[in-house]
């Protein structure tokens, strides 16, 4: 199981021709959702509760709860930051943007009567369900693995002339190699080992990298000397949701709706490496510096339904209920790869990749959730919500081929993702007539087995300004989590390939304003 995990969790700088992975299933059908700083301030555990522009989402009823029209608006900061050890080194990397969370308005309209439908609303929200933003930055001093090695490891088998750019057409198309192994070899910090003569003058299809030394002695390759090796990496996005909702009250007791979400994926990675020599005059080749940028964006759309109730069986108590339909996906991958390379002759090569793409369907699962809200003394509330989802369902596929092109990711989403459920948490007090004091608390279980959970907590203050104006202000902070990384892949079982942590934790400040009309 830890082999699934970290292929699961390991980075995709060293990957080679780009392919879609169990590990972006996953990503694109997980939910950390936003909101108004109200919702987001009682962890979004509003199920039961409704009656909140960020609630609609969660629970389609929600609009039903509403007695008045109303507009609302919820900017937000996003923090992101990254400690890192590696090869000894400890670097820290922050970002903070600015983002929307949540917009929307819901239209009340009365019909007058004093039992059965006594209102009916539409409704039309934004809201932003996972944001992709992260940054991370590594670097430290090897003289025992190389980059360059694993990529030469990994063209084994392949003959130097079916990757070479003046030999072959396209390469990136026709060759099963890894792209940033065609671009060091187009860039000539990979060698065929038939460059050493002898017993290997006729080997076409195993390479010697330019930061490796031959002893002819000993009948080895080594790493010339010291590496000072360098990474960093940005991403960008976030997934967000389009609601258009129908919901209605039915005397003051059931609330009752319905939403179409269309989804809306857009992911930036931004990747970059370098490993340079110390001391040049060590390695045979010459070699002083190699470096690698990796580009990829993915963009794409989808569509769900999604049900909802919330039931009042006696004054304070409400009960809430939802279902979500799978969501589907379109999908496509853009991405590209640059390779600069430099000797102590003062020869520097730089190769760019062509731009990749490919389209694809992802089918997250289905979700459903329970909530129960209790309001005491008409100054405060708790709220509780159960949220389940089975990961293991998610599927990718392709169009015309179905899912068959991705047996192997598909076994493997099938086989090491969880059944998981989500816990949320939150409570309000109301001090004054104008202030109320919020608190939440999130508990994601994890998604694959055996990895990681997700903590969330939260806290906020609102304001009534006006009987139609309110401000809120929202607090979230995600729990830090540490996770292992490797920078490129094992490619001997003689060297261990440097094995990095990285600590991520996030937080966000939101402010709503929000008007009834």
């Amino acid at each position: 199981m830890k082999r699934i995990i970290t292929l699961l969790l390991s980075l995709t700088f060293a990957a080679g021709l780009y392919a879609q992975t169990a590990e972006d299933a996953l990503n694109f059908s997980q939910e950390y959702r936003e909101g108004t700083a109200r919702s987001m301030a009682m962890g979004n555990a509003f199920t039961a509760l409704g009656g909140d522009l960020g609630a609609i989402g969660i629970n389609p009823a929600s609009s039903g709860v509403f007695r008045c029209s109303q507009i609302s608006f919820s900017p937000s900061l996003t923090t992101s930051r990254s400690d890192v050890n590696y090869l000894g080194n400890y670097s820290s990397a922050k970002k903070t943007g600015q983002t929307i969370s949540n917009f929307g308005t819901v239209i009340t309209i009365d019909t007058g009567r004093y039992s059965g439908l006594l209102n009916y609303n539409f409704g039309i929200v934004y809201n932003k369900t996972n944001s992709f933003r992260s940054v991370m930055r590594a670097n430290g001093t090897t003289e025992n693995t190389s980059m360059l090695s694993s990529l030469a490891a990994g063209l084994e088998g392949i003959e130097w002339q079916s990757i070479d750019l003046e030999e072959t057409r396209n390469p990136y198309v026709s060759s099963d190699a890894s792209w940033p192994g065609i671009l060091a070899w187009n860039t000539y910090v990979l060698a065929p080992l038939s460059v050493l003569g002898g017993k290997y003058a006729d080997v076409n299809d195993s390479y010697l990298a330019s930061t490796e030394n031959y002893d002819e002695a000993s009948d080895e390759l080594r790493i010339g000397g010291p590496l000072n090796q360098k990474f960093n990496r940005k991403t960008f996005g976030g997934n967000e949701e389009y609601s258009f909702n129908f919901g209605g009250n039915i005397s003051d007791r059931f609330f009752f709706g319905v939403n179409l979400n269309v989804r809306a994926i857009d992911q930036t990675v931004e990747e970059y490496y370098e490993e340079s020599a110390q001391n040049p005059s060590q390695f045979q080749d010459g070699f002083v510096s190699m470096d690698n940028a990796f580009w990829l964006r993915t963009q794409g759309g989808g569509v769900n339904f999604q049900f909802g109730a919330i039931f009042t069986p006696f004054g304070g108590l409400r009960l809430g209920a939802t279902v979500t339909t799978p969501t589907w996906y379109t999908l496509t991958d853009e991405w590209d790869y640059t390779m600069n390379t430099a000797f102590n002759n003062g020869n520097s090569y730089t190769e760019n990749s062509p731009t990749g793409s490919y389209s694809y369907n992802l089918t997250a699962p289905m979700r459903w959730s329970l909530g129960a809200a209790y309001t005491f003394l008409d100054r405060g509330l708790i709220s509780v919500d159960y949220e389940n989802v089975n990961y293991a369902n998610t599927r990718l596929s392709e169009e015309g081929y179905g899912s068959g092109v991705f047996s192997e990711e598909n076994d493997l989403i099938k086989k090491s993702f969880n059944n998981a459920s989500v816990l949320r948490v939150g409570a309000e007090l109301r001090l004054t007539d104008r202030v109320a004091l919020r608190g939440g608390y999130q508990n994601y279980a994890p998604a694959i087995k055996g990895g990681y959970g997700r903590k969330v907590y939260s806290a906020g203050i609102g304001f009534n300004l006006t009987p139609a104006t309110t401000l809120d202000f929202a607090w979230t902070k995600l729990a830090a989590k540490t996770d292992k990384f490797q920078l490129y892949d094992d490619y001997s079982e003689y060297v261990s390939v440097p094995e990095g942590t990285n600590t991520n934790s996030l937080s966000k400040l939101v402010c709503t304003l929000a008007v009834k009309f």
